[in-house]
């Protein structure tokens, strides 16, 4: 358990009031103001400051939160951990991003739960930034994201490289052309996910490198999710960038033809993350294994 006045510390830091503060935990606002003196005068440095009349950390002060953090939810895991052993079923939380979520694992769970069904499951679909802020909080045991994140701030094993594929509708101009170059692209309209998504980012980011960007492109339609991009590109409203396990079904079936452009490479990784110094590094391996293994059976690791 954490020192109680590091829990203070931890609640101070969310609501950044002091008077919020000793509300919430039924104490005065002094008492309050001695645990962090406490706690300054202790480690030697400050762990917060005043901008324009406004209470903020400092940045060693955002250190000590992210490690007094990730302790609180080591320790709740612990006591989570040994409970669950006095009991017959196991508890697996996580958040995965889209990709995960909608292609890759829902064989994969419905098998987990047909050989240990009293495992309690709970999986929440999100985007990147949402279930690493889940995994700091502790409302999981790890996620699975795709893209960018902060990797000094996590560990995290590489479940797979995956590439963004070109796609079109069959019969589309592009397919007959013995070999697409990046410049071939820029008379049709491009199909993109909407600006929220993290797949928006790699997309321009591979354009500029180029010295291309949307504005190259005739028309560019914004879409809330891939499925609605799929129908959009297949009823031949213009091309676009997705996943090779997004498309891969769809490929086989016709439905669109994925164009290998010579010049243009868009790679991007799927990777497990989880806190450092993870209190059930077996469950950790356990995932891994059973999601990489799951990958290999079906031909797409």
């Amino acid at each position: 358990m954490l020192d109680y006045r590091l829990k203070t510390f931890l609640l101070l830091s969310k609501t950044l009031n002091y008077t919020k503060t000793a509300e919430q935990l039924h104490m005065s606002q002094p008492a309050v103001s001695q645990h962090i003196r406490y706690l300054e005068q202790s480690y030697g440095f400050k762990l917060f400051e005043y901008n324009h009349r406004r209470l903020q950390l400092t940045e060693t002060g955002k250190q000590l939160y992210r490690k007094a953090l990730s302790l609180e939810v080591q320790s709740q895991r612990i006591i989570e951990q040994l409970s669950q052993r006095q009991k017959a079923h196991r508890r697996l939380r996580f958040d995965c991003t889209f990709t995960f979520g909608e292609y890759i694992l829902p064989p994969l769970l419905c098998r987990w739960m047909q050989e240990k069904p009293q495992t309690e499951l709970c999986v929440r679909i999100n985007n990147t930034s949402q279930c690493l802020e889940a995994l700091e909080e502790g409302s999981i045991d790890f996620a699975l994201v795709e893209g960018f994140f902060e990797k000094s701030r996590f560990d995290n094993q590489l479940i797979k490289q995956t590439h963004m594929g070109l796609v079109v509708p069959p019969h589309h101009p592009l397919c007959e052309k013995e070999e697409v170059h990046l410049s071939d692209l820029i008379d049709y309209p491009l199909i993109i996910r909407q600006k929220e998504s993290r797949m928006r980012g790699i997309l321009p980011t591979g354009l500029a490198e180029h010295n291309y960007s949307y504005e190259s492109f005739p028309a560019v339609i914004q879409c809330g999710s891939m499925n609605v991009m799929k129908t959009m590109i297949q009823a031949g409203c213009g091309i676009g960038f997705l996943h090779e396990d997004i498309i891969a079904q769809d490929v086989r079936d016709g439905l669109l033809a994925e164009i290998p452009v010579v010049d243009f490479h868009l790679r991007r990784e799927l990777n497990l993350v989880y806190l450092k110094d993870h209190v059930d590094p077996d469950l950790i391996q356990f995932v891994y294994h059973e999601i990489t293994s799951h990958l290999q059976k079906i031909g797409t690791d």
